[in-house]
């Protein structure tokens, strides 16, 4: 069997190297780190470079006891590896992600903390007091259900109660109507039986103070506006950001300040549609940064008080980070179902319309990014937070209108105008390839499309065609 080995170590990837019939001494701490995180693969006989050595056939039965062993006896939980071995003499140890309720997997000799890991980047990290407590509340149903002392009254918003309760009733038919506020709220499982609040009841019903009170400061947004691409602004390296806001309150409080305050930081780009009509345009649809801010809210780890919801706008993007990795592998975001851990909260943004209708979040981003013209954003793990990053408009700037103005008369629509521009300031010209990758055409047959759209402008006497084939570019004809 020959395996397709990755090129370098990940948070899902490690390589050790193997000389001899033992296993290295830190083995362990590799099974514990992938075990308390998303899984993942060792690679024996592959060195930290990502070469290839292999492990001599004498070795590799001996190899094969020590980790059944070791995965069998050596930790709280046993482990379930599966093992393969391919033609060049690579050893792939996977170890599966351990269940909530057994974590954390440790090592039973050097117990807690010193004996738990868990995979940050491609470092084997030893768990924290912090780490403990979330895998605690992860084995116990998920922190939406942590119940904090004190009457509910005293933390929770009448008004927003009231707001949510005739939604839910609405959208619900006859199921709470013949029932008092405080049994809906035992219902909902925003308050116990008692009268505490419990952590979803204080996120959806909190008043201005209530939620950071009681958990922390940190459960909040915080959104920074830069001037440039970057933190740092090399016109003036002692200038921090343009503007720093933090917004608290319950999630829909937080949402909708934080949208508020996103939008009125992001530039107007104007664009000439067809017909040579000007249009003004938000450099990212509001659509898009609704449902990111959304997901960020939705899927946040609530289980750690570390961090907040951080964004940051840049002049060519904005990042959105929440703790907590996604459930769903990255590569399958757009299309497999959806998983949360927090289904109460999840529940309660559709029923307000903050969120999009179950896992279409990440598909209506993509959409309405596409439908703009715009880059497709990217989403990524950064060691325990989930970072996803809408790409600014390439929209016509308001110094190129009037230049474009000469070709009114030809009907040109967006993509063409935008290649013109394109074409104004790089003075080089353009081929079939970067008229693609300008307007995002990206589909089977679009080489097609960009062809035709080409070629009419030379037919129009606008352009001229220099070169053949791959090498074809098209330029400015005067």
């Amino acid at each position: 069997m020959r395996m397709n080995i990755p090129k370098v170590e990940s948070d899902i990837v490690e390589f050790k190297t193997i000389s001899s019939e033992k296993l290295p001494g830190d083995f362990w701490k590799s099974i514990s780190a992938f075990s308390n995180s998303d899984g993942g693969s060792i690679y024996l006989g592959v060195t930290p470079e990502g070469d290839i050595q292999g492990i001599r056939s004498k070795f590799q039965d001996e190899l094969l006891t020590s980790i059944a062993s070791l995965c069998a006896t050596g930790f709280n939980h046993k482990v379930y590896p599966e093992v393969n071995i391919d033609k060049n003499r690579v050893v792939q140890v996977f170890i599966p992600p351990a269940p909530s309720t057994m974590r954390p997997i440790y090592s039973v000799s050097r117990g807690l903390p010193k004996g738990a890991r868990v995979r940050v980047g491609t470092a084997n990290t030893q768990v924290d007091d912090e780490w403990i407590r979330r895998f605690a509340i992860t084995a116990n149903g998920g922190a939406e259900l942590i119940e904090f002392n004190g009457n509910y009254e005293s933390f929770f918003s009448e008004e927003s109660i009231q707001t949510y309760l005739s939604v839910v009733k609405k959208n619900r038919g006859d199921v709470y109507n013949k029932m008092d506020t405080e049994s809906v709220l035992k219902k909902l499982r925003a308050i116990t039986q008692t009268l505490n609040p419990t952590l979803f009841g204080l996120l959806a019903f909190s008043n201005k103070t209530g939620l950071q009170d009681l958990t922390a400061p940190t459960i909040n947004i915080a959104v920074t506006h830069y001037s440039g691409t970057n933190k740092v602004n090399p016109g003036d390296v002692a200038e921090v950001s343009l503007d720093d806001r933090e917004f608290g309150g319950n999630v829909s409080d937080q949402f909708e300040n934080a949208l508020k305050f996103i939008i009125s930081k992001l530039p107007i780009r104007g664009r000439i549609e067809e017909g040579g009509k000007r249009a003004d345009y938000l450099a990212i649809p509001e659509l898009a940064i609704r449902e990111t801010l959304a997901n960020a809210l939705a899927h946040r780890d609530y289980s750690t008080y570390s961090s907040r919801i951080q964004i940051d706008i840049y002049s060519d993007r904005v990042e959105f980070a929440n703790a907590g990795r996604s459930l769903v592998p990255l590569s399958k975001l757009s299309s497999a179902h959806p998983q949360t851990r927090n289904p109460l909260l999840m529940s309660y943004l559709r029923d307000l319309s903050i969120s999009e209708h179950r896992g279409r979040g990440i598909r209506t981003i993509i959409a309405s990014l596409k439908n703009a013209g715009l880059s497709e954003p990217t989403f990524e793990h950064k060691h325990d937070w989930f970072v996803a990053t809408l790409f600014s408009s390439a929209f016509i700037q308001d110094t190129d209108q009037d230049w474009l103005g000469k070709f009114q008369r030809y009907r040109l629509n967006e993509r063409q105008l935008k290649a013109l521009v394109h074409i104004k300031h790089t003075n080089v010209g353009i081929n079939n390839s970067e008229y693609r990758e300008l307007n995002n055409l990206t589909k089977v047959g679009d080489d097609r499309k960009a062809n035709f759209e080409l070629v009419k402008m030379v037919k129009l006497g606008i352009l001229k065609k220099i070169g053949s084939n791959r090498d074809r570019r098209y330029l400015f004809k005067e």
